[in-house]
């Protein structure tokens, strides 16, 4: 990942707030102004880059203050990455799970409408997203069984997402994208043949159906996530009679997608703002 976005200082989130005892376990909490007793629709943002320790919440926080401008509150979470102590499978699972589910926690203290929570993610955090979305089918023989928490997602959104880790490993075999299976073998800890009961509980593709919303935003130009992904995501979700929107951008790329000073930023972030509000 390249672009003068992971240049940029963000604006400070309003808190930075744990979720958890390990250091890597928080998340940047934004507010917007809203009239008072108003509660605020939020939305949950994962980073990607591709599950490693070197890439932070810190680019994703250009997103979040223009949701914010828009009314939305957003609830940026860092979690633990492959580098990182306890990253990997199952942790990096553990923490973005326990940092969704604070949001109960969070809508004790702040105007947070639990009722209208989207959750939101880059890149490699598309799946964990998605995961998110579906963890409800995960048996609870497996590491990554947690209890469900009080409140629901409205939608889910993928922006630029590897929705899918199978769909992203097949795929890897085109031009430009070789790197990407080494990617998820080196999050997963190995290939769904050697762990196949991680990818069972792990990978999106295979908690179907997710019973949620979902929209897929992503770039022609894209040059980490291959636009043959969303595709197969879509066709594979509407056989389980999944509600599944994709939007293909022609022109943009990898990280025009989250870049509010890109041209199709408008685009995707009235796509989010909507989603708050979908029945």
């Amino acid at each position: 990942m390249t672009s003068d976005i992971l240049e940029r200082t963000p604006s400070a989130a309003d808190y930075r707030i744990a979720y958890g005892e390990q250091p890597l376990q928080f998340g940047d909490l934004r507010l917007p102004v809203l009239v008072p007793e108003i509660c605020a629709p939020v939305v949950v943002f994962i980073h990607g880059g591709w599950w490693k320790a070197a890439y932070t919440l810190e680019y994703g926080g250009h997103l979040c203050e223009a949701l914010r401008s828009a009314g939305v509150a957003t609830w940026s979470l860092e979690y633990r990455r492959v580098g990182d102590e306890g990253g990997g499978f199952p942790g990096t699972f553990a923490d973005v799970a326990a940092g969704f589910d604070f949001l109960t926690e969070l809508a004790k203290r702040y105007a947070l409408d639990l009722d209208r929570v989207v959750v939101a993610g880059h890149s490699a955090g598309g799946a964990l997203a998605f995961w998110l979305a579906g963890r409800q089918q995960i048996s609870p023989m497996s590491p990554l069984y947690q209890p469900q928490p009080s409140h629901a997602i409205r939608a889910v959104v993928g922006l630029a997402g590897a929705l899918d880790l199978r769909m992203t490993i097949d795929l890897a075999g085109g031009a430009g994208f070789a790197h990407i299976r080494a990617e998820v073998v080196n999050f997963m800890g190995g290939t769904p043949e050697q762990f196949p009961e991680r990818y069972r509980a792990g990978n999106p593709g295979e908690l179907l159906p997710l019973n949620v919303p979902q929209i897929v935003i992503q770039g022609s130009a894209d040059d980490e996530i291959p636009e043959q992904l969303p595709l197969r995501w879509a066709e594979r979700g509407r056989l389980h009679g999944e509600n599944v929107a994709v939007d293909l951008i022609v022109g943009a790329d990898h990280l025009d997608i989250v870049d509010p000073m890109s041209d199709v930023w408008p685009r995707v972030q009235a796509t989010i703002v909507q989603a708050t509000s979908f029945k």
